[in-house]
């Protein structure tokens, strides 16, 4: 069932230099201003949803267990990662629009494209689609 996001009023402090994912730097001993994962992450409150992650088709970028955020206004094109109801399940894909086709594809190699053709009876980009990822949560 989906519900309505809530609004956090929560901010957390975020500091005003980025950490080394490679070589370390020298910290700082201050945090600046504050930040909203709300604002961050949700541009559009009325047309965003999250959705906790089952599987590992999308590994080692979206992996089991992560949240999606998921913005139904953003403009679906080749390249987006989507959230797609295909065989009437939920799937989170990367598009690929190609010779009349919708390829989604799995970051991980073990799972095979899917194809859906489209012509004028196949309405897939709003029956098929469903939203654009444009957010990840991972907790580990």
């Amino acid at each position: 069932m989906l519900s309505k996001l809530t609004p956090s009023t929560t901010e957390l402090p975020i500091a005003d230099f980025s950490v080394a994912a490679g070589f370390p730097n020298p910290c700082e001993d201050h945090l600046s201003d504050s930040i909203s994962l709300d604002e961050l992450l949700i541009k559009r409150p009325s047309s965003t949803f999250l959705f906790r992650v089952s599987g590992n088709s999308m590994s080692p970028d979206i992996t089991d267990g992560s949240i999606i955020v998921v913005d139904r206004s953003v403009t679906i094109k080749t390249g987006r990662i989507v959230l797609a109801t295909l065989d009437n399940e939920f799937v989170v894909k990367e598009l690929q629009l190609k010779n009349n086709k919708a390829v989604f594809i799995s970051k991980n190699p073990d799972f095979e494209p899917i194809e859906i053709d489209i012509d004028e009876n196949n309405d897939w980009d709003t029956h098929v689609v469903w939203g654009v990822v444009t957010g990840l949560i991972k907790i580990f």
